[in-house]
């Protein structure tokens, strides 16, 4: 941290800039300031009164001695307390030296040391042996004393090594045990042996308590050890957790920051120097050199939030960029909150800032790409409904025109050739068409199911016979087997289920030149699960290809693309009907060749009422109905004329909006077929003009026929008033069926 001034920029008191005094540095170090005095009379008057700091050194075992030394001047001759003290001067002296000098590797101290402590003990034990065993009064006092002050100073000093403690004390001990000895043998010379007991009682209560003194410095000294091992360990905790923070705050480009309000002094974390491009080792600018950093806006709106969370104690988030002094420009987030103290006042500011310039770069690009996306979505449904009305419209005449001249008696064999082949062509590019509608669908997701209950068996024979002129003319069987077991009613979505089979026999039958396909439906109770199967002997598929069967645009090779047509998707858009329908679908190779497909899926059984088991295909019989058809194409006009009379029905026709608006505003009709996509005024407004209308033409059934057949189209022509939508192609049978149904019935009111 380094820290910079805040406070004075607030107007709230200047700082002093002198840095601060020795006094002020000592109170924060938590020592008394000590006034000056001279060095040799502060040392030698920590010497005499046993400072701290000079408790262990030479000087206060040269005076140690020397005391001694005057202590035993008035009681021997003075060249032996002379020779003695020079004695323990060049010992102190020579174990200083050595305690001085780096151990030898693998040891602890200097060799010889411990010898030369050794002999200064031996040195104060030959002094109190003399003095407490030859002399007595004041000098057997100070006998006594010195056994026990240098006992206790080995004491305090090697309790922590207890070899060293033992050799330091031997000498102490052999001259106390020796003056015990005199002692006892003084006692007895006198014929008084129970003195014997005080002596050895003395000695044993000097060695409890040296012994208690060595346990308890013992157990401090563990203590310590404890306590410095676990503050070493809190230490390096604290440095790993500063460090794992710093690392999430690089990884986050997150960074913390803190103001004294007492002394206004501001620290940062190593984020915020990296978030303002700046060296960890300089110092913290003033604010007003941070705030130049934004721009005037950002700057008065941060300083307002400062001041609020000063003033109130007010939380504040401000976002923004800043201009670093390098040039580049970086977009931040900062946090600030207030700590306030007991008395409610705040003490400190503290928060957060955030480098979000590259998250702002990611969501830009995402946001991008979204549009991008969106738009090209919107471009490919666009196209596939143009593509799909353009291609349908068309078609609407080549397929409607040439199965009404198929129909005609008096064509020839070459002539009745042509049309089943130009109508079969037409129907081959409309099942193109409608593979790649239902495949974008599906992969859009737009597509929904609609379960109602059906008949089973007539279902499926209905398919089965759709196919029988094109199996019968490659010269294949195609066969229907039905189990018993199989539910006479069934509840799914019987148009994407036909849709389903309708695919997989149509494969069946293309891929097989010679044999058989087989249509097999069973029905599993326990699960209410229809099983569908179809089988082909076929070229079957390669084992090396079957991963990619229903994949789109997936076919087997380009051979069999090239021979036997068709786009890859119907296999893929299989899949993806079973699979919205919750079932499963798979293939394996036919033990006699060939390929069986089988899917299932979930189907209750189901009951029918007498409407849904009752046959409506005879349209012929239908009354007559008055129609009203709306296309701007004359062809599409003249096509749905010749299907409507042929069964009898009357046609009335529009080739615009306006048209159709003037007929129904003069006449009634049963039934209106409208158009969407018109010039001027298209279908859908030509509709909600209609439901306007005051007369009986208000309440007309309108169908939609249109090319236009995408799930919002039919949606849309729902929202516009119409009742219902045929999707062209036209089917004859699709066309006189919606005509049987709707005319005669009138829409109620809400409905129009």
């Amino acid at each position: 941290m380094v820290n910079g001034s805040f406070k004075p920029w607030l107007d709230y008191g200047r700082l002093s800039d002198g840095g601060g005094d020795d006094m002020a540095a000592e109170r924060l170090t938590g020592r008394d300031p000590v006034p000056p005095r001279a060095g040799l009379a502060r040392t030698l008057c920590d010497i005499l009164l046993v400072a701290p700091s000079q408790a262990g050194g030479l000087a206060a075992r040269l005076v140690f001695s020397s005391v001694v030394c005057l202590a035993v001047l008035p009681w021997l001759h003075w060249s032996a307390p002379v020779a003695w003290l020079a004695l323990m001067t060049g010992l102190a002296i020579v174990e200083r030296r050595l305690s001085l000098r780096p151990p030898p590797e693998g040891r602890r101290q200097p060799g010889g040391r411990n010898l030369f402590a050794w002999l200064q003990s031996a040195g104060y034990a030959a002094v109190a042996f003399y003095l407490t065993l030859v002399e007595d009064g004041a000098a057997q006092t100070l006998g006594v004393t010195l056994f026990g002050v240098v006992m206790f100073e080995i004491l305090a000093r090697e309790y922590g090594r207890p070899r060293r403690l033992v050799t330091n004390l031997t000498p102490m001990l052999a001259a106390m045990a020796l003056v015990q000895i005199a002692a006892c043998l003084f006692m007895l010379e006198r014929g008084e042996p129970w003195g014997i007991v005080t002596v050895v009682a003395t000695a044993y209560l000097v060695f409890r308590a040296f012994r208690s003194v060595q346990a308890d410095l013992t157990k401090a000294r563990r203590g310590l050890a404890e306590a410095s091992a676990r503050a070493t360990a809190d230490a390096r905790t604290i440095r790993e957790s500063q460090r794992i923070a710093e690392m999430a705050e690089a990884m986050a480009g997150v960074g913390h920051w803190r103001i004294q309000m007492a002394t206004g002094a501001t620290s940062w974390s190593e984020g915020v120097y990296r978030i303002y491009g700046m060296a960890r080792t300089e110092k913290v600018p003033r604010l007003d050199v941070q705030l130049a950093q934004y721009s005037e806006e950002d700057r008065d709106r941060l300083r307002a939030n400062l001041r609020g969370t000063i003033d109130r104690g007010e939380p504040f988030k401000f976002e923004g960029p800043i201009t670093r002094t390098d040039g580049s420009v970086r977009h931040v987030v900062c946090h600030g909150a207030a700590e306030l103290d007991a008395s409610g006042a705040v003490e400190t500011l503290y928060g957060a800032l955030m480098d979000v310039t590259d998250a702002r770069a990611r969501e830009e690009a995402l946001r991008d790409a979204k549009q991008r996306a969106e738009a090209a979505a919107e471009a490919k449904a666009e196209f596939l409904a143009n593509m799909s009305h353009e291609i349908r419209t068309p078609l609407t005449a080549i397929n409607g025109f040439s199965t009404l001249l198929g129909g005609l008696g008096d064509l020839s064999p070459t002539a009745g050739a042509y049309v089943r082949r130009i109508n079969a062509a037409g129907l081959t590019l409309l099942a193109v068409v409608n593979d790649i509608l239902d495949f974008s669908k599906l992969e859009a997701g737009q597509i929904a199911t609609d379960p109602q209950p059906f008949a089973a068996r007539p279902f499926f024979d209905d398919l089965t016979a759709m196919f029988a002129e094109q199996a019968e003319a490659k010269g294949v069987d195609l066969r229907l087997e039905i189990a018993d077991d199989v539910p006479e009613a069934l509840e799914t979505d019987s148009g994407r289920l036909r849709q389903i089979v309708v695919n997989l026999v149509g494969n069946a039958i293309k891929f097989t030149e010679t044999g058989e396909v087989c249509v097999t439906v069973g029905y599993d109770a326990a699960r209410e699960c229809v099983e569908v199967a179809v089988s082909d002997t076929g070229c079957g598929v390669p084992e090396d290809k079957r991963g990619e069967l229903f994949q789109r645009f997936s076919q087997v090779d380009g051979s069999v693309s090239r021979r036997h047509g068709g786009t890859g998707l119907g296999l893929s858009i299989c899949k993806g009907l079973v699979e919205l329908l919750g079932g499963t679908i798979g293939m394996a190779p036919a033990p006699a060749g060939g390929s069986i497909f089988r899917f299932e899926l979930p189907a209750p059984a189901a009951t029918l009422d007498a409407t849904e088991a009752g046959d409506n295909d005879d349209f012929v019989e239908a009354p007559a109905a008055r129609v009203l058809v709306v296309d701007d194409l004359d062809t599409n006009r003249e096509l749905v004329r010749a299907m409507l009379q042929a069964v009898g029905h009357q046609v009335e026709e529009a080739d615009s909006g306006p048209a159709a608006l003037r007929l129904a505003a003069e006449q009634a009709y049963d039934l209106i077929l409208m158009d969407l996509q018109m010039p001027g005024m298209d279908g859908f407004a030509s509709a909600r003009a209609i439901r306007s209308l005051p007369n009986t033409n208000h309440d007309t059934p309108i169908i939609a026929l249109s090319a236009d057949v995408l799930p919002e189209h039919i949606g849309a022509s729902a929202e516009a008033g119409m009742n219902g939508h045929l999707g062209k192609p036209i089917s004859p049978l699709e066309l006189i069926g919606a005509v049987h149904r709707w005319a005669g019935v009138r829409i109620a009111g809400e409905a129009a």
